[in-house]
């Protein structure tokens, strides 16, 4: 038979089984002249419950805490996660300039870095140190941000979602190569879309049909004061347009406010 590997993100609490397979919460009457046995009762994401040995359990999975430095309570890696994944590391002066760090993690996995001066009276082994462990950390980070995105999503589920759009059901747009939201947007992503040729707007803008858009045309006004706005191919591409309710095209230049908002929105049509 083949070998194989996987994650899935759960959830447990302490728990005692006794002979009968009865599952029971630590702090619960315990039975007199039963055997039980302690560890932890846990639900998988489709609903089943069963019971894990201690040992088992805390060899198997890493606790999970909410990362206060984000917005929700999704899943997430915090700076104590990577803290205690990190078991203990070793420190080392070769050559009188160059600092090695091997570091040994929970499951036994080893990162080592290393960092030199030029000059050898410079040299400080704490400094050298601290730089290794923060590019150790980091490496921590990423490699339990990958083992958490594959219990969320599976091996083969989040990227590949990306790559598909909404059912009939969802109230979401779509667009032609992936599924993209069209509000609640930042700066950044609503810079994103214009440059790909949609409209953009504020959802707290007044008055209707205003919107932020590639400037491409030149608006003037004719003998018989009506409004002309004539496609300019070397205008494309070239600058942000505001578009007012009367429909001209005008110079516009983002303020602070909207720079930082998240309230960007692609306006259909």
């Amino acid at each position: 038979m083949k070998q194989y590997i996987g994650t899935k993100l759960i959830e447990a609490e302490p728990a005692l089984r006794y002979a009968d397979g009865t599952i029971a919460p630590v702090n619960a009457p315990v039975r007199l002249d039963e055997p039980v046995k302690s560890g932890y009762k846990v639900r998988y994401p489709d609903g089943y419950e069963s019971f894990s040995p201690k040992g088992v359990f805390e060899s198997a999975y890493l606790p999970l805490e909410v990362n206060g430095m984000l917005k929700t309570e999704a899943p997430s890696i915090s700076a104590e996660m990577v803290e205690r994944f990190i078991d203990h590391h070793e420190t080392v002066t070769m050559g009188g300039k160059t600092t090695v760090v091997r570091a040994v993690l929970k499951n036994g996995f080893v990162i080592v870095e290393s960092s030199s001066c030029v000059s050898a009276e410079n040299y400080d082994e704490k400094l050298g140190e601290e730089i290794c462990m923060k590019r150790i950390r980091n490496k921590v980070w990423e490699l339990l941000g990958f083992l958490l995105q594959t219990a969320v999503g599976g091996v083969n589920g989040e990227a590949a979602a990306e790559n598909h759009c909404c059912d009939e059901e969802c109230e979401r747009s779509c667009c032609d190569e992936a599924y993209r939201p069209t509000d609640g947007l930042s700066f950044g992503l609503a810079i994103e879309a214009a440059k790909k040729g949609m409209k953009i707007a504020r959802r707290g803008w007044n008055g209707k049909n205003q919107y932020v858009e590639l400037a491409e045309r030149i608006s003037y006004e004719n003998a018989a004061h009506e409004v002309i706005n004539a496609k300019h191919e070397a205008i494309g591409n070239k600058a942000l347009a505001f578009v007012g309710t009367s429909g001209v095209q005008l110079g516009w230049l983002a303020s602070q406010a909207d720079m930082l908002a998240d309230d960007w929105m692609i306006v259909e049509g």
